[in-house]
């Protein structure tokens, strides 16, 4: 079954606190849910649509700059571990200018979808900040997806 994680929209950048943060490329990035269990990320993001269309729904986040990674359609590469990483993966991002100014940061507008083998979707919305080759921020299970109700947490990631 097709699995979307399109959690996150990330945040890149080069490991130099004075070089701009630019969203394509490799980031690891870490989810924790509100009792404590991790998802581990490791994504490569490639340009994309604020809107893409899937086999299990069509999502958009805010950019307009926006970056995937799906495996399903192969833009971009997700994989990942924990309780609830279901492959195939994949992640939509946006943020409102790419690259990020070395001197400031960006708010990401982000989305994942979990879809098992089953056919059961989980979506999560998450807002975060991309600064200095960093991201974080919060998400928050989508009400309208009842398989992951009142389920939320952190993520934070670096580029790589």
């Amino acid at each position: 079954m097709w699995i979307i994680v399109l959690l996150m929209a990330l945040a890149i950048g080069c490991s130099s606190g004075k070089s701009n943060t630019s969203i394509p490329g490799s980031w690891s990035i870490v989810t924790t849910e509100s009792e404590g269990s991790n998802n581990t990320l490791q994504v490569s993001l490639v340009s994309s649509a604020c809107s893409v269309s899937t086999p299990v729904g069509t999502f958009t986040v805010q950019g307009p700059s926006c970056f995937i990674a799906d495996d399903n359609t192969g833009q971009g590469t997700i994989s990942g571990t924990g309780n609830f990483f279901y492959p195939p993966q994949g992640l939509l991002a946006g943020v409102p200018y790419n690259p990020t100014p070395s001197n400031g940061s960006a708010t990401v507008d982000l989305l994942f979808v979990e879809a098992d083998q089953f056919g059961d979707i989980a979506v999560a919305n998450g807002i975060g900040t991309v600064t200095n080759g960093t991201i974080a921020g919060t998400w928050t299970c989508n009400p309208d997806t009842p398989i992951c109700t009142g389920l939320s947490g952190t993520f934070s990631g670096t580029k790589q």
